[in-house]
């Protein structure tokens, strides 16, 4: 018996913390507007990031937390954060959940529609948004953000896709 994705394909885009933290150190937050118009946080994951979401982002839109809901067992005993933005992605459904580190591939493995932000990066770098993404990519683990980078060889072999796109 062939399993359903528990996202939903016409839903909002529902955003993590880690991979929202990323792109505002990097100021690329931005992109996600650009991208996908509005993008909805929850609550509780909003006030965890108070002293970096100090200005307004009219596509940033703050919903209540859903209600406790049973997750799929690979994604149950992630963060408290992870787990906000997993309840309510999938109490909407969200069509795409924006999270990074190990969380963000055990949500795919349980049919939850995921990604990171160096695909974000990288599908702004396709679409004409942004002009390079290895410049980016450095300036995240420069800032400490190696914890949403993809391992080794992954970046090598994003690099080799992307140079023969040019």
């Amino acid at each position: 018996m062939a399993r359903g994705m528990l996202t939903s394909t016409d839903g909002p885009v529902v955003t993590g913390q880690r991979t929202l933290r990323a792109l505002i150190a990097i100021r690329k937050d931005k992109l996600l507007r650009t991208l996908y118009g509005r993008v909805v946080i929850a609550r509780s994951v909003a006030e965890s990031m108070a002293e970096v979401l100090t200005e307004p982002r009219d596509w940033l839109v703050v919903v209540d937390d859903a209600p406790p809901i049973d997750l799929p067992p690979r994604v149950e005993f992630a963060e408290a954060s992870d787990q906000a933005t997993l309840r309510l992605a999938l109490s909407i459904p969200a069509s795409l959940v924006l999270l990074d580190g190990p969380v963000k591939e055990k949500a795919k493995l349980s049919f939850i529609k995921a990604e990171g932000a160096v695909s974000i990066l990288v599908q702004a770098h396709r679409e004409g948004y942004l002009s390079a993404v290895r410049p980016m990519v450095k300036a995240l683990e420069a800032l400490g953000y190696s914890d949403v980078l993809p391992p080794p060889e992954a970046l090598e072999a994003l690099w080799t896709a992307l140079d023969a796109l040019q």
